[in-house]
Parts: structure tokens; C-alpha cells; sequence
């Protein structure tokens, strides 16, 4: 019980605060929704349902859409990681490829960008990589996005 309240503060004060993130200050992702898998918040961003607006579903239909695979996937990878708590998740492709785009992580109560070049300096998200390839989880770094592409591996 005492995790859980802990992990509410912490996470109503990312939406309230600004993050320090490398060099550069951003503001924390607005959480429109999130759900549960394991002990892993999934915290989808306002951007994720505007998404799934304009590609002409909701937010159900667009989870529905990606697949259990690929949300139980990134679920056993980060709960593998024993202080993950949260995924921040900024878009759900549903349509033509099934992926997530994921800003960061919540591990030992602050954010963690998934950069690439970053990750490979911080042991959490080095050992949560490693457990996205156990899981057959692809990652694709995208140039217009600050996140990354989660999908899984054919």
C-alpha cells in the first residue's frame, strides 16, 4: 500500500513539475489514462488518444488493435526490471503496424528518457533493453519523435 501512495506522488508530481532530462527542461507528459499490467503502470500520454482520434478510432479499439502480444510483451520486460515502476506510452499505431511509441520510463521514482545513446550509459534502461530483446521487443529510434518504437519482432 505504502508503494502504491508513494508511486501516486511521484507520479502527480511529473504532472505537475518540469522534468530535467539530460542538458535540456521538459515538461513532464500529460497523463490522459493508463492501466495496469504486473506491477507496470502503462501511462498513455493526451497525445496517445488524440492519436487514435484522428486515425479514426479510441483509445479501446486502438489497444485493442496493437495486440496483447506486443502490450504483454513490454509488460514482462519492464516488470522484469525490479524498479520500474511505470511507461510513459505517446501513440498507439494500430493501423498498417502494430507499435508503441514510448517516451521513457518511471524507475526508482524519476523519469528516464528512452534514448538510445542515453540508455546505454544507465544500467535500469540497459538491463530494460536487454529485456525487451528476451521479449522479441524491436526497438526503433525515430528522428521526429523523442521517443522510441516499440513492436514486436517477426
Amino acid at each position: 500500500m505504502r508503494k502504491l501512495i508513494s508511486s501516486l506522488l511521484i507520479i502527480s508530481s511529473f504532472l505537475t513539475a518540469d522534468l530535467l532530462l539530460a542538458a535540456e527542461t521538459i515538461k513532464a507528459p500529460h497523463v490522459a489514462f493508463s492501466s495496469k499490467y504486473r506491477s507496470v503502470d502503462y501511462l498513455f500520454t493526451d497525445r496517445a488518444e488524440v492519436e487514435a482520434i484522428a486515425d479514426g478510432a479510441n483509445y479501446d479499439f486502438a489497444i485493442r488493435e496493437v495486440g496483447w502480444d506486443l502490450l504483454s510483451a513490454v509488460g514482462r520486460a519492464c516488470n522484469s526490471v525490479k524498479n520500474i515502476q511505470a511507461i510513459f506510452i505517446d501513440r498507439i499505431n494500430f493501423k498498417e503496424r502494430h507499435s508503441l511509441v514510448v517516451l521513457g520510463v518511471l524507475a526508482d521514482l524519476q523519469f528516464l528518457s528512452l534514448n538510445i545513446d542515453e540508455a546505454l550509459s544507465n544500467a535500469t534502461l540497459k538491463e530494460l533493453l536487454s529485456a525487451f530483446e528476451r521479449e522479441h521487443v524491436s526497438i526503433v529510434r525515430l528522428a521526429e519523435a523523442s521517443g522510441v518504437e516499440l513492436s514486436i519482432s517477426k
